[in-house]
């Protein structure tokens, strides 16, 4: 069975990549090169997980901040006029995440990720 160059070279188009695995492959690479995927495959596992809490913890922050301030949108600008200063309507200066900066691409998680537990189940039974 033969198939189009179309077809095998599906995922060699940099647009239909993921980022998030792209990165993943790239910080893995170098254990894979070691041949110590055992020791330092789970340690990197270990911080994509401490990426994408950060992540997770800093996107419902922003959230909750949206939602606060969406709240308090009419008592500000009565306030800030009132005052005549327009520093109340001022955007606080958002800093995106590690992983934000890492993979521009990415979205919002809503669970958490066990990466190394998974990575650790997987390793014990194929033997990565």
């Amino acid at each position: 069975m033969s198939f189009s160059s179309r077809r095998r070279n599906y995922l060699l188009t940099p647009h239909r990549r993921d980022g998030l695995i792209e990165c993943m492959k790239s910080m893995l690479m170098h254990s894979f090169v070691l041949n110590a995927l055992d020791t330092t495959g789970a340690d990197t596992f270990s911080h994509f997980e401490m990426l994408i809490d950060e992540h997770r913890r800093m996107t419902n922050q922003l959230l909750e901040d949206i939602n606060s301030n969406q709240m308090n949108t009419v008592n500000s600008s009565a306030i800030s006029n009132m005052n005549g200063s327009g520093s109340a309507n001022q955007p606080n200066m958002i800093v995106p995440s590690r992983l934000k900066r890492l993979v521009p691409s990415i979205g919002t998680f809503y669970t958490r990720l066990p990466l190394r537990k998974a990575f650790e189940a997987y390793n014990a039974k194929y033997g990565a």
